[in-house]
């Protein structure tokens, strides 16, 4: 591998937020190349219709892996973070495996990155921001409950379509960030790659005092630390540093 690896991100179709969020974040000697999984059914207004969609991007992802395979990437994040929390750990697991076949190249999923993050910031009671519906809410619950991490809130914004995530605006993403906050809560954790809210990271810090855990970044955290063990020469983002990744960038060329 080269310090100038291949990052690639597998998002779906509808998705608007998480490849300028890749791009913005990254170090600039990593390059993020985007696949995309096509969405058949953008609606997700009810449990029967978001499952359904979950569906669509795990059958979606072989043929979008395998064009994402040609550009030879070093790493592959899977963006679509509803369809890894699907069935449990093992369902990951079987995922991600075949997903690493296709891609020859190692890959990262939004429940592994963020247990990977829990462990590390010795967290293990947080509040879970979504666009989710209550059967996917269910299923991230019971993933990281069997994980031994306890959501003791659970929210969504409930948008009736997949674009309408990106959509969802600063005043209901930071009141919801406020409504979220206990006093037990360890960690504000969002998920759904496509809600563009990596910026209220520092806010939160320096208002609630705990860390607000971004999917894209926290994903983008756990590629980089996989690409820098296989090769020091690749950078990486300091967990802790992770508010300031997003407002760092601003200072780049």
């Amino acid at each position: 591998m080269s310090t100038s690896p291949i990052l690639g991100v597998l998002i779906p179709s509808t998705n608007t937020t998480a490849e300028p969020e890749y791009h913005r974040m990254a170090p600039p000697s990593v390059r993020v190349q985007t696949g995309r999984m096509f969405v058949r059914d953008t609606k997700i207004s009810d449990d029967a219709s978001y499952v359904d969609l979950t569906r669509q991007m795990a059958a979606e992802a072989e043929p979008a892996a395998r064009l994402l395979a040609t550009a030879e990437p070093d790493h592959v994040s899977y963006g679509m973070a509803a369809t890894s929390f699907m069935g449990g750990a093992s369902a990951d697991q079987t995922l991600r495996e075949r997903l690493e076949d296709l891609c020859g190249c190692p890959v990262t999923s939004a429940p592994q990155a963020f247990l990977a993050a829990f462990a590390e910031l010795g967290i293990d009671t947080i509040a879970v921001l979504s666009p989710f519906q209550p059967a996917v809410e269910a299923e991230v619950a019971g993933y990281f409950k069997d994980a031994g991490v306890d959501v003791a809130v659970m929210d969504s914004f409930r948008p009736p379509s997949t674009t309408e995530i990106a959509r969802i605006g600063d005043v209901r993403i930071e009141a919801a960030l406020r409504g979220a906050d206990r006093p037990t809560v360890q960690a504000l954790v969002q998920l759904g790659t496509n809600l563009p809210a990596a910026g209220f990271a520092p806010r939160a810090l320096a208002e609630l005092g705990k860390p607000f855990l971004h999917v894209n970044t926290v994903m983008l955290w756990h590629s980089l630390r996989r690409l820098h063990r296989d090769d020091p020469g690749v950078p990486t983002i300091d967990l802790p540093a992770l508010p300031t990744a997003w407002a760092s960038a601003e200072d780049r060329p």
